[in-house]
C-alpha cells in the first residue's frame, strides 16, 4: 500500500508540473532541473546538493528518500541552505519522459521537457561515474565538485545525514577558500590558486574544473606562473573526455591533435597528445590506418629524441603490416 501511495503521489506531481510550468521544486524543496538549481545557487551564494537515487526500484534509495528527504524537516533544515536537485533514475521517471502518440500537445511537451532534463542529469552522473545509489554530492555554485556522501548506517535519518554533512564542513570550507583564491590577485597568483584547487580535486572529478583550467591560457598567456603549458594540456584532456561522454569521438580525438600546435606545452607532452589521438582514432576505427600512421609520425616529429619513439615506431610498423594484410585479402 505504501508503494502504491507513493506511485500515486508521483503521478500527481507529474500532473502538477504539466498544469503549472512555474513549479520548480517538489514538496521537499528539491529542484527538478540542475539548471534551476545552479541559477538559485549563484543567486543565493549556496552550494548545490545532488541527490542521485533510483526511488522505488532500489530499496536503499527508497529508504533514503523516505527517512531523509521526505522527512518534513528536510525542506527547512537542508533545502533552504543548499540548492538541492533530486535526480531520480527510476523506471517511473524514465516512463515520464515519453508520451503516448495520441496524447495532447501539452502532455507531449511536458514529456519532452522531462526528457531534456533526464538527458542533462544522465550526462552529469556519467561525469561523476556513479557506481551505486543513493549517493549525494556537494558542488560549489561554480559546479566544482566538493565532496560525496554515500548512504550508510550512520546517516539513515535526517539527523544522521546532518551529522554527516557537519563532518565534511571543514573540508567544504577549505574548498571554498581555494575557489575564492582563484578569483583574486595577479595572473600568477590566480593560476597558482587554480593549480592548488586542481591538485586537491580527485582526478575522477576534474572534469568539473574544465572552464576554470581552460581559462589559464587567457589569464597567463606569458606563462609567468610556469603552469600555463600544464593546463593547456589538462584542458585538452578534459575536453576530450567530455566529448567522449557526449558521443563526439571526432571531437575527443581533435582535442589532443590541437595540442600539437601549443608551444607552451612541453614537446614530450605534445607527443603524448598525438599518440593518444592516434590510439583513440584506431581503437574507435574513426580514421583509416594511413591517417592514424600520420598522427604517429607527427608525434615522433614533436620529440624525436624521446624515449617513447622506439615504441611508437613499432606501432607504426604493426599498422603498416596490418594495412598490407588487409590489401591482400
Amino acid at each position: 500500500m505504501k508503494k502504491l501511495t507513493f506511485a500515486l503521489f508521483t503521478i500527481l506531481a507529474s500532473l502538477l508540473i504539466i498544469s503549472c510550468g512555474k513549479a520548480k521544486t517538489d514538496a521537499n524543496g528539491c529542484y527538478y532541473d540542475i539548471d534551476d538549481a545552479v541559477a538559485v545557487a549563484n543567486k543565493k551564494n549556496q552550494d548545490i546538493m545532488l541527490i542521485i537515487s533510483v526511488d522505488g526500484d532500489d530499496e536503499d534509495s527508497t529508504d533514503f528518500m523516505d527517512k531523509v528527504v521526505r522527512d518534513p524537516a528536510f525542506k527547512k533544515e537542508i533545502a533552504e541552505n543548499y540548492a538541492v536537485v533530486n535526480m531520480d533514475f527510476s523506471q517511473t521517471s524514465f516512463e515520464a519522459t515519453t508520451a503516448d502518440e495520441n496524447a495532447d500537445d501539452k502532455t507531449k511537451k511536458a514529456a519532452d521537457e522531462k526528457a531534456e532534463i533526464m538527458k542533462k542529469h544522465t550526462r552529469l552522473v556519467t561525469m561523476l561515474e556513479v557506481q551505486e545509489t543513493p549517493v549525494v554530492y556537494i558542488l560549489s555554485k561554480e559546479q566544482y565538485l566538493i565532496n560525496g556522501l554515500f548512504y550508510d548506517d550512520e546517516n539513515r535519518t535526517l539527523e544522521g545525514f546532518k551529522n554527516a554533512l557537519a563532518e565534511k564542513s571543514a573540508l567544504i570550507d577549505d574548498m571554498h577558500k581555494m575557489i575564492y583564491q582563484t578569483k583574486i590577485g595577479t595572473a600568477e597568483e590566480k593560476v597558482t590558486a587554480i593549480d592548488k584547487l586542481f591538485e586537491a580535486t580527485s582526478p575522477n572529478y576534474r572534469l568539473f574544473l574544465y572552464d576554470l583550467i581552460d581559462s589559464v591560457k587567457k589569464i597567463d598567456p606569458s606563462n609567468s606562473s610556469g603552469l600555463t603549458g600544464k593546463y593547456i594540456f589538462e584542458a585538452a584532456a578534459i575536453k576530450s573526455d567530455k566529448a567522449f561522454i557526449d558521443g563526439d569521438v571526432r571531437g575527443a580525438v581533435q582535442a589532443y591533435i590541437d595540442v600539437a600546435d601549443e608551444e607552451l606545452v612541453p614537446a614530450e607532452e605534445r607527443q603524448v597528445g598525438m599518440y593518444t589521438a592516434a590510439y583513440m582514432a584506431s581503437k574507435t576505427e574513426l580514421d583509416p590506418i594511413p591517417v592514424v600512421i600520420g598522427y604517429l609520425e607527427k608525434s615522433i616529429s614533436l620529440a624525436p629524441e624521446s624515449e617513447k619513439v622506439p615504441a611508437i615506431r613499432r606501432v607504426i610498423a604493426a599498422l603498416e603490416a596490418q594495412a598490407e594484410a588487409e590489401k591482400a585479402e
